[in-house]
Order: C-alpha cells, then sequence, then structure tokens
C-alpha cells in the first residue's frame, strides 16, 4: 500500500496570526475552568447525538474562552484521552454539523470521519443518503473511496507521488487490518492525501459490501418515508403482523411489508397511490439485501412488470434500476 501527496497550499505566518487574533478577539470568556470541567464530566459521548455535539461544543467554547495553560489543565483532568479530545474538538469547530444533525449517526468516531469529509462530498453524502443516522465507519470509508476513485468526481491526479510504503506485520488478523484501514483513511482524508492498497478485495466481494452499504442508505429511506403511517397504524394491526417498531416493518418480508400497508390503506389501489414509491424502494432494498443472482433477476423483472401496469411510476422505477439495482 502507497500513501501520495501533492503539494497544498500555505498561508502565511501573518496572515495566521491576524486571524488567530480576529478568532480570539470574538471569544469572551464565559465560565471558569472549573465550570467546564463539570460540563466535561456531567456530558456523554455514548448517548445521542445532541450529547455528542453538546460536550464538543463545550471543548470548543473552553478553546476559545481559557489560556492554553487552562485548556491543557482541563484537558488532563477531563474524562477524554489526548486522542478523543483532540476529535471532539474538531467536531466541535465544524460548523456544517450542526445543520446536519438529523442524518448524523450517534457515535462520534464515525461523526469525526463525516467531519473530515470535504464541503462537497459532505453534501453528495447527506444528498444521496450515504450519510445517515445507521451508517458505519467501514461503510462511509467505502464509500468515500468509491466516491473518489471508482466513477467519483476525483480521481488520482497526475500531480500525486508516492511518499511512503506501508508493510504490515505477518499474521495480522482481519479486524486488526480493516480497524487499521479505517483509521488510515481518516488521516489521510483529513490531510487531502490517498491511499493505493496493492491488493483490493476482487469485485465480487467489493459489489456485495456495496450493496449491504447502499441497504442501509434504502432502509433510512423508508424509514422516513413510513414513519406517519406507521404511527396511524391500529395496534391490533401491528400486534397481526407480529411488528414491534417502524424498523421491523421496513425489514420484514414483502409479504408481511405489503400485507401491513394493504390493510392501513383499505385496499390495493389506494395503496399504490399512497405507497406505489415506497413499494419500488421495497423491491430495492431487498435486491441489495440478497446474494442471489436469480433473485435479484426477479426483482428487478417485478419493477419492469410494475412499470408496465403502473405507467405514473414508470420514471421512476427506471430511476431505482439505475440507481440502486445494477450490481
Amino acid at each position: 500500500m502507497h500513501l501520495a501527496n501533492r503539494p497544498l497550499a500555505t498561508t502565511s505566518s501573518a496572515q495566521r496570526s491576524s486571524c488567530y487574533r480576529a478568532f480570539k478577539a470574538m471569544s469572551t470568556p464565559s465560565k471558569s475552568k472549573t465550570e467546564f470541567l463539570v460540563d466535561l464530566v456531567g456530558g456523554s459521548i455514548t448517548g445521542s447525538v445532541d450529547d455528542i455535539l453538546r460536550v464538543c461544543g463545550v471543548i470548543r467554547t473552553a478553546k476559545e474562552s481559557l489560556t492554553p495553560d487552562e485548556l491543557w489543565d482541563l484537558r488532563e483532568r477531563s474524562p477524554y484521552s489526548e486522542k478523543v479530545w483532540s476529535k471532539l474538538l474538531q467536531i466541535g469547530l465544524d460548523d456544517r454539523l450542526e445543520g446536519i444533525k438529523g442524518d448524523l449517526p450517534p457515535l462520534y468516531t464515525t461523526i469525526h470521519l463525516i467531519h473530515c469529509l470535504t464541503d462537497q462530498e459532505l453534501e453528495i453524502g447527506v444528498r444521496d443518503g450515504h450519510i445517515h443516522p445507521k451508517v458505519s465507519q467501514g461503510s462511509l470509508n467505502r464509500w468515500v473511496r468509491h466516491h473518489r476513485f471508482q466513477g467519483g468526481t476525483e480521481a488520482v491526479s497526475d500531480d500525486f507521488s508516492a511518499l511512503v510504503h506501508v508493510m504490515s506485520p505477518p499474521e495480522v488478523s482481519e479486524e486488526v487490518l480493516t480497524q487499521f484501514k479505517e483509521d488510515l483513511e481518516e488521516v489521510v482524508s483529513r490531510y487531502g492525501f490517498r491511499t493505493q492498497y496493492e491488493e483490493e478485495q476482487s469485485m465480487v466481494n467489493l459489489r456485495q459490501e456495496r450493496a449491504q452499504d447502499r441497504s442501509q442508505e434504502l432502509v433510512s429511506v423508508l424509514t422516513k418515508e413510513l414513519q406517519s403511517t406507521w404511527e396511524e397504524g391500529e395496534q391490533s394491526l401491528k400486534t397481526l403482523f407480529s411488528l414491534t417498531s417502524l424498523e421491523d416493518l421496513v425489514l420484514a418480508p414483502m409479504s408481511t411489508f405489503t400485507g401491513f400497508l394493504n390493510r392501513v390503506r383499505g385496499d390495493r389501489k389506494t395503496f399504490w397511490g399512497v405507497h406505489g414509491v415506497d413499494y419500488i424502494h421495497k423491491i430495492a432494498l431487498e435486491y441489495l439485501r440478497t446474494t442471489n443472482r436469480a433473485q435479484r433477476f426477479n426483482y428487478r423483472r417485478r419493477l419492469k412488470e410494475v412499470a408496465e401496469s403502473h405507467p405514473n411510476l414508470a420514471l421512476k422505477i427506471q430511476v431505482i434500476l439505475d440507481k440502486w439495482m445494477r450490481y
């Protein structure tokens, strides 16, 4: 595996000093070091997204308010290691995240990886559903790699050059290797570097991984689309179909999925009028979840049949076939 770099644009020390003075001028002491410590000890980075962003905000405000010595002492006395503190501070300094917190997963490590994305990548990730509350670091890293190198907008530029050759110890476990790659991708992305692996996975395995990752995106889409329908559904109907949560409905077999929605709407005509697009998304989800080629063929054929019987859905079906069902 090689790491490559290219010359980075630099900022003069005078410019940096000027920006720093302007930034500090906007900061006004708000709390004492002890009060910041109380906030950090009482906070949590293992709860909700709001909890995580709140802790990150405390660290940001502390950096803006305290002297360097006070900040160092606060970090030493906080519940977080230097590495974790650094990630939380970077999250806190990223003003983009507050506006998309509904799409963020409740894991600070994955939020930090999202923070490392460029503005364009962040916009595309949210818009196309790659960033959602259940996304994992591995899934996100694979999408970024796919976006940059396998049909995304950014290819390896000619002015990149090899920087270092990373040697792997013998008999390294798959778990350790996977974690190493995730951590490495996070670092190189932050600095604008690129990785190039000498032995990539086979295309079959890569496609299967991408399919599983994208299936989570569709789960997120269906969850949003069916939220109000689930809340409207009678409890007796949910019990009849053995559904205890909206997630159960989204991941249920096709017969349960369509049966529940048909019963909620009362007849098939209303079902197609209200849930036609949901049905299409569900077919695409099942297509991505199965590894059986014959079943995948059947799902594609089913959508083509729906396009013929419901012409108003034909355009949407073509979009779904092109976007989700090419693997």
